[in-house]
């Protein structure tokens, strides 16, 4: 499979440069985006993700192609279960825009029709409850894993209505039962809810200092409980302890989407150039050591949301880039263990 370039479902968006345009379903692809001129500071921050990119090993993970049977809208995320079922968050003109696939990609169900303007992330509770987040009204979703709508939470607070993009981004599960909830586009925050959706605290501003974020795209929770933020626009990692007290960051550069923090206490960043013709390019995943500051490899994907299952698979949004030229076919690459 190759990557295709950007599909028309990707438009530039005023906040920070381009961002995911409002889904339409599968397209021919559309001509590469015009380059946007770069202030210095992004030149730089895309100066810096190219190193990385060159100083990187590819890590030793099997990329994994699955056929599903049917047409996706574009894949903003995935997220799988401890039996390793697939939840797929896609993008449709018409439909169910969570579909549940086994290994194999077969169908098992689908779920969440009318629920959403732009699906944003999805993540799997360690119940086995299914969470989402709407980039545009501002709404996360919880569902059993057989669909049941179980809690709709209304974070709002939105300061501009009229914008597509201006709502909530990732979700994540601390250990006291509570979620987090990131709240990035157009603010810069982190919230925490009780699991029947009453909100408990939130922290963050806007900046480019220690803990002050541009565009908080995804959080996620260590082993130790230690709480990670991707700050997008500012091209890094942020982590904080229980207590939001900042511990450290670190910087790769570019546009930091996504951060999933697998068990074995390492950190998975995605990233892509900021600016760029195409929305991948550059787009890697980077696995980091969060102890010594390191980065012990990377896969060469772009990932707008990524989750690490419990095996250890990770599960790339891999928007519409994967080609598939049948009209009753999609195809999904998760990266397994070798």
């Amino acid at each position: 499979m190759r990557i295709l370039h950007l599909a028309a479902a990707f438009v530039a968006m005023s906040l920070a440069g381009e961002a995911l345009a409002q889904a339409a379903a599968p397209a021919a692809p559309a001509a590469p985006q015009q380059p946007r001129e770069l202030s210095a500071e992004d030149k730089a921050l895309n100066e810096s993700l190219k190193s990385f990119i060159k100083s990187s090993a590819q890590l030793p993970m099997q990329r994994v192609e699955i056929k599903v049977p049917m047409k996706l809208g574009m894949v903003t995320a995935m997220a799988g279960d401890k039996a390793g079922n697939i939840y797929i968050f896609h993008r449709p003109k018409d439909g169910d825009p969570i579909v549940m696939v086994d290994k194999s990609g077969k169908i098992l169900r689908s779920f969440g029709k009318g629920n959403y303007t732009i699906p944003h992330s999805i993540h799997v509770d360690p119940a086995g409850n299914v969470w989402t987040t709407d980039a545009n009204t501002s709404k996360v979703h919880k569902y059993s894993a057989e669909g049941k709508q179980l809690l709709e939470i209304t974070v709002g607070e939105i300061p501009d209505p009229k914008r597509p993009f201006c709502s909530v981004t990732g979700i994540a599960f601390p250990a006291n039962g509570n979620i987090l909830v990131s709240d990035g586009y157009c603010n810069a925050r982190i919230l925490e809810y009780t699991q029947d959706g009453k909100r408990v605290k939130e922290w963050g501003t806007k900046g480019k200092g220690n803990g002050e974020f541009t565009l908080p795209h995804d959080v996620s929770i260590g082993p130790n409980g230690t709480i990670f933020v991707a700050d997008r626009e500012n091209g890094r990692v942020q982590w904080f302890d229980s207590s939001n007290k900042y511990l450290g960051q670190k910087l790769i550069g570019g546009r930091l989407y996504s951060v999933a923090a697998a068990a074995d206490g390492g950190v998975y960043v995605g990233v892509a150039a900021k600016g760029g013709p195409r929305l991948d390019t550059d787009g890697n995943i980077f696995k980091i050591n969060t102890k010594t500051g390191a980065v012990e490899g990377r896969l060469e994907m772009m990932s707008h949301e990524t989750e690490v299952g419990a095996d250890g698979t990770i599960y790339p949004g891999t928007a519409d880039l994967i080609t598939n030229d049948n009209p009753n076919e999609s195809t999904i690459v998760v990266y397994r263990n070798k």
